[in-house]
Order: structure tokens, then C-alpha cells, then sequence
């Protein structure tokens, strides 16, 4: 049986101003993290990883602004 190859539906190597969407699966706690313009984009590329069970997977996104210090320091 030969592999087959898929090709791309969307443009994988430009970036505009993209965000990274981690897919984490629920089951075996694995995480996939896709640079993406874009919700719709990054769904694009976890579709062209053909997993199994969708059920179990969870998107999140990282946002702009990250907590980097304690409130705390003095």
C-alpha cells in the first residue's frame, strides 16, 4: 500500500500577525501547537493532522498579554 500525500489547503508558511493555538487531547494529555492567523487557520492545520476522535481535543489560545511578573516585587 503506498502512502499518500497530502497537499496543504492553506498557505503554511506566511504568517501575518498570527497567534499560537495549542490543541490539547484530553486522553493522553498531548499538546499541538500551530502558528495561525486566525481561529478558522489554525483549525485548517489540525484538520491536516487527520487525528482521530475530535471529541477529545480542546483548543486554547495564547493571548498577547502574559502575566510576566508578581505583583508582589517590591
Amino acid at each position: 500500500m503506498k502512502n499518500k500525500t497530502l497537499k496543504p489547503k492553506i498557505n503554511t508558511d506566511t504568517l501575518e500577525n498570527g497567534n499560537v493555538y495549542m490543541f490539547h487531547n484530553q486522553a493522553f494529555n498531548i499538546n499541538l501547537f500551530v502558528n495561525a492567523n486566525g481561529a478558522d487557520q489554525a483549525m485548517e492545520k489540525f484538520d491536516l493532522c487527520c487525528f482521530n476522535h475530535r471529541e477529545n481535543w480542546k483548543i486554547l489560545l495564547e493571548l498577547g498579554c502574559q502575566p510576566a511578573e508578581s505583583r508582589r516585587k517590591k
